[in-house]
């Protein structure tokens, strides 16, 4: 394994990286739920911002589902804002609306917690919104350079949805770690 590629060059962010790039392997690569949590909850601070995600991972199963159902309404509505809030042409109005109907397919399927095919309908939604406000294919060579000059937080994130995607299907539990800090980051901007 050759050692690893960083896309920024400030201190701070190469931490910030470096952090994201060390977490994600411990997370996928433990069954420990406990590990899972904790290795998510660390992820969740660095792409979407300290110390609000554990709320969403850690705790009785009746506060959790709650909290976890609001993070998926504020997910949903803020999704919804950024493709309400990107300009198209008239020809291409029909990206607005099928970013709109992937976001309630994945909605669905986190509602009947179907976590493991939600990761790729999570990743097609985080792909549409990418389309729509850079103009950008996630897919393609350079967007990650792009991504992370533009925002290196948000880079993180599109490399995290980059991960997810590349990914064989994972269990349950680890899908649902996954999704929800991918849902807390989207969330979180």
């Amino acid at each position: 394994m050759g050692a690893p590629v960083y896309a920024v060059d400030d201190p701070a962010d190469l931490d910030v990286e470096k952090a994201a790039f060390e977490i994600f392997p411990l997370l996928t690569g433990t069954d420990n739920s406990v590990l899972r949590r904790e290795y998510g909850s660390a992820l969740a601070d660095i792409i979407g911002g300290p110390g609000a995600f554990r709320k969403y991972a850690v705790g009785n199963s009746g506060d959790l589902a709650s909290k976890r159902a609001h993070l998926l309404e504020v997910f949903r509505e803020n999704v919804r804002l950024l493709v309400a809030k990107t300009w198209v042409d008239g020809k291409d109005e029909a990206k607005k609306a099928e970013a709109l109907a992937l976001l309630e397919a994945f909605v669905g399927m986190i509602n009947a917690e179907d976590y493991a095919n939600a990761i790729a309908a999570f990743v097609r939604v985080s792909d549409s919104v990418a389309t729509l406000l850079f103009g950008e294919d996630p897919r393609e060579a350079g967007f990650m350079e792009y991504v992370f000059r533009i925002d290196p937080r948000l880079g993180i994130f599109y490399w995290y949805s980059d991960q997810l995607r590349a990914q064989a299907r994972v269990d349950e539990d680890l899908a649902q770690i996954e999704l929800l800090v991918g849902v807390y980051a989207l969330a979180s901007f």
